[in-house]
């Protein structure tokens, strides 16, 4: 295991912790990024466990390739520092009363969110996942074309998922062509209409 008792240490584990992460969110294997990058599949993968220091102008490639800043690699994922967290003013029922507490705090600095918007008044939120969740409601693509439903799959490998309430009927075959992007996670309804809360 790694030694964290300094800043290079911590820095070292925080850009291997977010190659591992962008490489994961792309679906690509250790070789598949070090072929990007000119490496072996070992150069590569020297990085993303930390036993190697990542130099800059493999840096600038890997951020062009996923199309981030260089900061979003080298960067604690963790850290305040660059804001991108809100906070709210908080009440919570304690013991049947009504009593402030600590803010809540949501990090906007997860790329592992879907926003669906369907109108000025709701979003629903979906985590980021590449496999069904059996009983979940999922954000996935049929054949290039996006959906949301549950989807149910038979003995036979077929199934069915939800258009508008309607049953849709896939077979074995046709059921390589789903591609899960997200579970269901949570919905924001907004009542009143305020100018710039999203």
């Amino acid at each position: 295991m790694q030694s964290l008792n300094t800043t290079d240490a911590f820095n070292k584990l925080f850009i291997s912790e977010n190659l591992k992460r962008l490489r994961l969110s792309y679906n690509l294997s250790t070789t598949e990024v070090g072929k990007i990058i000119g490496k072996t599949r070992q150069g590569y993968l020297n990085y993303e466990n930390g036993s190697r220091e990542i130099g800059i102008y493999d840096l600038i490639t890997l951020s062009g390739y996923y199309n981030v800043s260089i900061d979003v690699i080298v960067g604690n994922p963790f850290t305040l520092r660059n804001e991108k967290l809100l906070a709210f003013r908080t009440f919570e029922y304690l013991e049947n009363e009504l009593k402030e507490v600590m803010p809540i705090t949501i990090s906007t600095v997860h790329d592992d969110v879907i926003c669906v918007k369907y109108d000025d008044f709701k979003l629903d939120f979906f985590w980021k996942t590449n496999t069904n969740q059996k009983g979940h409601e999922m954000i996935f693509e049929y054949y290039n074309k996006p959906y949301i439903s549950k989807v149910f799959y038979n003995s036979t490998g077929g199934g069915h998922f939800y258009i508008s309430s309607e049953p849709f009927y896939f077979n074995k075959a046709q059921a390589e062509s789903i591609v899960f992007k997200g579970v269901y996670m949570s919905e924001l309804i907004k009542i009143t209409d305020i100018p710039h809360f999203f």
